[in-house]
């Protein structure tokens, strides 16, 4: 608020000091209206073009093991557009706008072109659209606690037809969110904000996704079942999908020619610890004798009935390739998943040695 130039309006000068002048911040207490808090909150928040904060999430679903996920968040709220940059368990980006979403795994060859962010991956939307989700929400109570100010609320998330139990606190002093809370059905979300900036300086560009070189896109198909019907009546080979054990979620799926004239399916999948596999295949009537990627020096692995070649790839990512029957099957993730995912291939009953 800029300085007033005429000190001796004396009367001007207490009015201002009472906090009665020109958008100055409303005081909290305990005794504000839930209402008012709600509004001023609000207020607080209009003149939020942009924000930018470091998340950590942790993802609680009954039955499962609890999963922390570390990322930063860049959201364009005056448009609607954000990027989700997720660091831990594995590096990956998500660039989220009203047309589209782009799913990329960091180090992989393909990134995938969605109709929107898949509905696993909504928690990690919530840092973007704070301000348009506390109004689409219903306020149920109010609790202060010195600085902190947590709003709880019913909320139609993840889902317009699924309201979850929310909260959202802001620490009145540096007018910051600090935490969102979030619980439906058998899910609790708690996402803990550090490092949060409101309007700041950002490089231009910041919201578009420049394909790394060699990195091509991959378009997901609007039904899942459809799409991989689809798929299967375009290429000439059985398309070998995960084992059921390995409760794999399929995101996205295309069919394409590659350089050699070969026809090649594209799946997306994420694994129960929310990390991304990309997984290409295609037909092949001779055995493996390396990874289809020159550039990886590769190890060969016995893994059950498979016979499996394994390059390393930055930040603990992992390219694997085998053959179940007479496809060819290159499986691309963090380590951790893709191990996990060839051990539930190698149990499979029905698998064929690859060679």
């Amino acid at each position: 608020m800029k300085r007033w130039q005429t000190y001796s309006i004396v009367g001007i000068l207490a009015w201002a000091a009472a906090g009665c002048g020109f958008g100055r911040p409303q005081a909290i207490t305990h005794n504000t209206k839930p209402k008012t808090v709600e509004k001023e909150i609000l207020t607080r928040m209009a003149d939020w073009q942009s924000v930018r904060a470091d998340v950590s999430e942790s993802l609680a679903v009954s039955g499962s093991r609890p999963q922390t996920l570390d990322y930063q968040v860049t959201s364009d709220l005056a448009h609607g557009q954000y990027v989700v940059s997720l660091s831990s368990p594995s590096p990956m980006s998500f660039y989220v706008n009203d047309h589209e979403t782009i799913w990329y795994p960091e180090n992989t060859k393909h990134y995938s072109l969605l109709p929107g962010l898949p509905a696993a991956d909504q928690p990690l939307s919530a840092a973007a659209r704070i301000p348009a989700l506390i109004r689409a929400s219903t306020l149920k109570s109010v609790v202060v606690k010195g600085n902190l100010v947590t709003l709880q609320m019913s909320a139609p998330f993840p889902s317009a037809t699924e309201q979850a139990a929310m909260s959202v606190t802001y620490d009145t002093k540096t007018n910051v969110l600090t935490q969102w809370q979030a619980r439906w059905g058998s899910t609790h979300v708690t996402e803990d904000f550090s490092h949060f900036q409101v309007n700041p300086s950002l490089p231009a560009g910041v919201y578009t996704f420049v394909p790394p070189a060699g990195v091509t896109p991959e378009v997901a198909l609007s039904e899942t079942g459809t799409a991989l019907n689809i798929a299967k009546s375009e290429v000439d080979f059985p398309i070998a999908l995960p084992p059921a054990s390995a409760n794999m979620t399929l995101n996205a799926i295309n069919t394409g020619t590659n350089a050699q004239g070969k026809r090649v399916v594209i799946m997306s999948f994420a694994a129960p610890d929310s990390n991304a596999v990309v997984i290409t295949e295609k037909a092949s009537v001779h055995a493996l004798s390396s990874l289809p990627d020159k550039g990886l020096s590769a190890t060969t692995e016995t893994v059950g009935a498979l016979t499996v070649f394994v390059g390393s790839l930055p930040d603990s990512m992992e390219e694997a390739a085998f053959l179940e029957r007479k496809t060819e099957v290159i499986i691309e993730g963090a380590t951790s998943t893709v191990d996990t995912l060839l051990n539930a291939w190698a149990a499979e009953p029905s698998l064929v040695p690859s060679s």
